[in-house]
């Protein structure tokens, strides 16, 4: 019997109650979670182990920078890479700063979206 695959996500979410939500979520299904507390951070952890992110959740109400710059950063860094944005604010799919993006989820999150967003992201369905 093989193994399952490793997939290791980045969770840039700057309010710590849904950070450790979604961390202990994702983590129960057996992702790696690295998680950041803002947009520098954020970035900062993504180049030091950009070579083992598979995926992106990104909150886009970040203090330190606004989620569509985040976004254009990691772009810049990762043409391929995939990337969930997360809000609780009425964002549209539609705008250009989201175009590329793996999926769009509104706070609070169910766990059962979430899961099937990051199973499609990955290819995993």
């Amino acid at each position: 019997m093989s193994e399952k695959p490793t997939w290791t996500i980045l969770l840039i979410d700057a309010q710590p109650m849904s950070r450790n939500t979604l961390k202990s979520q994702l983590e129960y299904y057996q992702y790696i979670v690295l998680p950041a507390v803002d947009a520098r951070s954020g970035i900062k952890t993504f180049q030091q182990n950009q070579r083992t992110i598979d995926l992106v959740v990104l909150d886009l109400e970040l203090k330190d920078a606004p989620g569509s710059k985040v976004l254009e950063i990691l772009r810049k860094l990762s043409p391929e890479l995939k990337i969930i944005a997360i809000t609780d604010q009425s964002v549209t799919e539609g705008q250009p700063a989201f175009d590329e993006i793996a999926g769009l989820l509104r706070k609070p999150i169910r766990t059962d979206r979430l899961l099937a967003l990051v199973s499609k992201a990955l290819g995993r369905i």
